[in-house]
Protein backbone atom coordinates (compact mmCIF):
# COMPACT_ATOMS: atom_id res chain seq x y z
CA UNK A 1 0.00 0.00 0.00
CA UNK A 2 1.58 3.55 -1.16
CA UNK A 3 1.72 6.36 1.64
CA UNK A 4 -1.00 7.78 -0.20
CA UNK A 5 -3.32 5.76 0.71
CA UNK A 6 -2.39 5.33 4.05
CA UNK A 7 -2.78 8.73 4.53
CA UNK A 8 -6.10 8.39 3.53
CA UNK A 9 -6.70 5.38 5.46
CA UNK A 10 -6.04 7.63 8.42
CA UNK A 11 -8.07 10.41 7.61
CA UNK A 12 -10.78 8.13 6.93
CA UNK A 13 -10.33 6.45 10.94
CA UNK A 14 -10.15 10.49 12.43
CA UNK A 15 -13.39 11.61 10.52
CA UNK A 16 -15.10 8.10 11.45
CA UNK A 17 -14.28 7.95 14.76
CA UNK A 18 -15.26 11.99 14.57
CA UNK A 19 -18.41 12.19 12.94
CA UNK A 20 -19.60 8.87 11.85
CA UNK A 21 -18.98 6.55 8.01
CA UNK A 22 -22.23 7.76 7.35
CA UNK A 23 -21.81 11.67 7.51
CA UNK A 24 -18.25 11.04 5.76
CA UNK A 25 -18.18 11.84 1.93
CA UNK A 26 -14.90 11.54 -0.27
CA UNK A 27 -14.38 15.02 0.05
CA UNK A 28 -14.21 15.47 3.65
CA UNK A 29 -11.72 12.50 3.11
CA UNK A 30 -9.66 14.21 0.44
CA UNK A 31 -9.67 17.39 2.21
CA UNK A 32 -8.69 15.78 5.38
CA UNK A 33 -5.82 13.78 3.74
CA UNK A 34 -4.72 17.02 1.86
CA UNK A 35 -5.15 15.31 -1.66
CA UNK A 36 -7.37 15.91 -4.75
CA UNK A 37 -10.78 13.87 -4.50
CA UNK A 38 -9.27 12.10 -7.69
CA UNK A 39 -6.16 10.78 -5.74
CA UNK A 40 -8.62 9.06 -3.28
CA UNK A 41 -9.94 7.35 -6.52
CA UNK A 42 -6.67 6.36 -7.66
CA UNK A 43 -6.44 4.53 -4.27
CA UNK A 44 -9.54 3.38 -3.95
CA UNK A 45 -12.49 2.46 -6.31
CA UNK A 46 -14.98 4.04 -3.83
CA UNK A 47 -16.25 5.22 -0.23
CA UNK A 48 -17.34 1.35 0.37
CA UNK A 49 -13.77 0.06 -0.97
CA UNK A 50 -12.03 2.71 1.33
CA UNK A 51 -14.10 1.55 4.19
CA UNK A 52 -13.27 -2.28 3.90
CA UNK A 53 -9.61 -1.98 3.39
CA UNK A 54 -9.63 0.43 6.24
CA UNK A 55 -11.45 -2.22 8.37
CA UNK A 56 -9.13 -4.51 7.61
CA UNK A 57 -6.57 -2.47 8.21
CA UNK A 58 -7.38 -2.11 11.89
CA UNK A 59 -8.49 -5.64 12.22
CA UNK A 60 -4.60 -6.04 11.43
CA UNK A 61 -3.72 -3.81 13.91
CA UNK A 62 -5.70 -5.20 16.73
CA UNK A 63 -4.55 -8.74 15.96
CA UNK A 64 -1.26 -8.19 15.99
CA UNK A 65 -1.21 -5.79 19.09
CA UNK A 66 -2.87 -8.46 21.02
CA UNK A 67 -1.18 -11.65 20.06
CA UNK A 68 2.13 -9.02 21.16
CA UNK A 69 0.34 -8.53 24.93
CA UNK A 70 -0.49 -12.03 25.22
CA UNK A 71 3.05 -13.54 24.24
CA UNK A 72 4.70 -11.22 26.69
CA UNK A 73 2.52 -11.53 29.31
CA UNK A 74 3.84 -14.14 31.84
CA UNK A 75 0.03 -16.25 32.63
CA UNK A 76 -0.59 -14.70 28.55
CA UNK A 77 -1.66 -18.67 27.61
CA UNK A 78 -4.90 -18.66 30.11
CA UNK A 79 -8.51 -17.77 28.60
CA UNK A 80 -8.90 -15.24 31.46
CA UNK A 81 -6.06 -13.20 30.44
CA UNK A 82 -6.28 -14.03 26.47
CA UNK A 83 -9.97 -12.39 27.26
CA UNK A 84 -8.75 -9.05 28.99
CA UNK A 85 -6.11 -8.67 26.74
CA UNK A 86 -8.66 -8.94 23.59
CA UNK A 87 -10.86 -6.71 25.30
CA UNK A 88 -8.62 -3.54 26.50
CA UNK A 89 -7.28 -3.64 22.96
CA UNK A 90 -10.41 -3.48 21.68
CA UNK A 91 -11.63 -0.99 23.94
CA UNK A 92 -8.07 1.36 23.42
CA UNK A 93 -8.95 1.36 20.17
CA UNK A 94 -11.86 4.36 18.98
CA UNK A 95 -12.34 3.01 15.49
CA UNK A 96 -12.83 -0.48 16.75
CA UNK A 97 -15.39 0.83 19.16
CA UNK A 98 -17.28 2.42 16.46
CA UNK A 99 -17.71 -0.12 14.08
CA UNK A 100 -19.41 -2.28 16.78
CA UNK A 101 -20.76 0.69 17.82
CA UNK A 102 -22.51 3.65 15.98
CA UNK A 103 -21.10 2.59 12.48
CA UNK A 104 -21.89 -1.19 13.39
CA UNK A 105 -23.97 -0.73 9.99
CA UNK A 106 -20.85 -0.81 7.85
CA UNK A 107 -19.25 -4.16 9.65
CA UNK A 108 -22.28 -5.51 8.88
CA UNK A 109 -22.48 -4.84 5.32
CA UNK A 110 -19.09 -6.57 5.01
CA UNK A 111 -20.11 -9.56 6.50
CA UNK A 112 -23.52 -9.33 4.62
CA UNK A 113 -21.01 -9.43 1.28
CA UNK A 114 -17.97 -11.37 2.67
CA UNK A 115 -19.59 -13.52 5.06
CA UNK A 116 -18.80 -13.99 8.57
CA UNK A 117 -15.65 -15.85 8.79
CA UNK A 118 -13.75 -12.96 7.03
CA UNK A 119 -14.23 -10.69 10.00
CA UNK A 120 -14.31 -13.33 12.51
CA UNK A 121 -12.32 -10.94 15.17
CA UNK A 122 -16.12 -10.20 16.21
CA UNK A 123 -16.22 -13.55 17.44
CA UNK A 124 -12.74 -13.90 18.22
CA UNK A 125 -12.62 -16.33 21.37
CA UNK A 126 -14.07 -19.40 19.13
CA UNK A 127 -15.08 -22.73 19.47
CA UNK A 128 -11.57 -24.32 18.14
CA UNK A 129 -9.90 -22.10 20.54
CA UNK A 130 -11.55 -23.16 23.39
CA UNK A 131 -11.30 -26.66 22.49
CA UNK A 132 -7.34 -26.08 21.99
CA UNK A 133 -7.24 -24.73 25.65
CA UNK A 134 -9.06 -27.28 26.81
CA UNK A 135 -6.66 -29.86 25.35
CA UNK A 136 -3.97 -28.06 26.85
CA UNK A 137 -5.47 -27.99 30.31
CA UNK A 138 -6.17 -24.31 30.75
CA UNK A 139 -9.82 -24.50 30.27
CA UNK A 140 -12.42 -27.20 32.37
CA UNK A 141 -12.86 -29.87 29.89
CA UNK A 142 -16.44 -30.45 31.67
CA UNK A 143 -17.84 -26.87 29.93
CA UNK A 144 -19.14 -26.88 25.95
CA UNK A 145 -16.57 -24.72 24.15
CA UNK A 146 -19.52 -23.26 21.92
CA UNK A 147 -21.63 -22.18 24.80
CA UNK A 148 -18.15 -20.66 26.61
CA UNK A 149 -17.33 -18.88 23.13
CA UNK A 150 -20.85 -17.77 23.00
CA UNK A 151 -21.18 -16.30 26.49
CA UNK A 152 -18.03 -14.65 25.99
CA UNK A 153 -19.08 -12.70 23.37
CA UNK A 154 -22.60 -12.08 24.52
CA UNK A 155 -20.00 -10.40 27.86
CA UNK A 156 -17.87 -8.36 25.23
CA UNK A 157 -20.98 -7.23 23.66
CA UNK A 158 -22.37 -5.73 26.84
CA UNK A 159 -19.36 -4.09 27.63
CA UNK A 160 -19.05 -2.03 24.54
CA UNK A 161 -22.80 -1.58 23.97
CA UNK A 162 -23.82 -0.63 27.44
CA UNK A 163 -20.95 2.33 28.73
CA UNK A 164 -23.21 4.88 25.91
CA UNK A 165 -26.28 4.11 28.20
CA UNK A 166 -25.06 4.19 30.48
CA UNK A 167 -23.31 7.61 30.25
CA UNK A 168 -20.07 6.51 30.02
CA UNK A 169 -18.42 8.27 27.21
CA UNK A 170 -15.08 6.06 27.79
CA UNK A 171 -16.17 2.62 27.77
CA UNK A 172 -16.62 0.55 30.67
CA UNK A 173 -15.13 0.69 34.11
CA UNK A 174 -11.57 -0.97 34.79
CA UNK A 175 -13.24 -2.24 38.12
CA UNK A 176 -16.12 -3.93 35.61
CA UNK A 177 -13.67 -5.57 32.92
CA UNK A 178 -11.99 -6.59 36.01
CA UNK A 179 -14.70 -8.10 37.46
CA UNK A 180 -15.67 -9.97 34.39
CA UNK A 181 -11.89 -11.00 34.28
CA UNK A 182 -12.09 -12.60 37.72
CA UNK A 183 -15.91 -14.18 36.94
CA UNK A 184 -14.20 -15.65 33.64
CA UNK A 185 -11.52 -17.14 35.99
CA UNK A 186 -13.49 -18.91 38.52
CA UNK A 187 -15.86 -20.11 36.08
CA UNK A 188 -13.74 -21.60 33.07
CA UNK A 189 -10.21 -22.47 34.26
CA UNK A 190 -8.87 -25.13 36.63
CA UNK A 191 -9.04 -24.30 40.33
CA UNK A 192 -5.64 -25.38 41.07
CA UNK A 193 -4.02 -22.85 38.06
CA UNK A 194 -2.70 -25.97 36.06
CA UNK A 195 -2.52 -26.45 32.45
CA UNK A 196 0.66 -25.39 29.75
CA UNK A 197 0.33 -21.86 29.31
CA UNK A 198 3.01 -22.28 26.42
CA UNK A 199 0.52 -24.36 24.78
CA UNK A 200 -2.26 -21.63 25.10
CA UNK A 201 0.08 -18.95 23.71
CA UNK A 202 0.74 -21.01 20.78
CA UNK A 203 -3.08 -21.79 19.93
CA UNK A 204 -3.66 -17.78 20.10
CA UNK A 205 -0.84 -17.01 17.77
CA UNK A 206 -1.91 -19.73 15.34
CA UNK A 207 -5.90 -18.07 15.71
CA UNK A 208 -4.37 -14.81 15.17
CA UNK A 209 -2.21 -15.94 11.80
CA UNK A 210 -5.41 -17.65 10.74
CA UNK A 211 -7.59 -14.73 11.03
CA UNK A 212 -5.17 -12.79 9.30
CA UNK A 213 -5.01 -15.08 6.35
CA UNK A 214 -8.80 -15.09 6.19
CA UNK A 215 -8.48 -11.17 5.76
CA UNK A 216 -6.84 -11.56 2.90
CA UNK A 217 -9.04 -13.86 1.34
Amino acid sequence: MSDRADRILDATADLFVRFGAGKTTVDDIARAAGVSKGSVYLEFAGKRELAEALVEREFRAYLTAVNTTVDSDPEGGRLSRVYRHALDELLARPLMRALYTRDADVLGTMLLRHGPARYAPRVLLGRRFVERLQRAGLVRADLDPDTLSEAMAVLSAGLILAPPVLGRDQGASPEAIELLTTMLTDLAEPPDGSGDITAGKRAFADLCRELGEQLSG
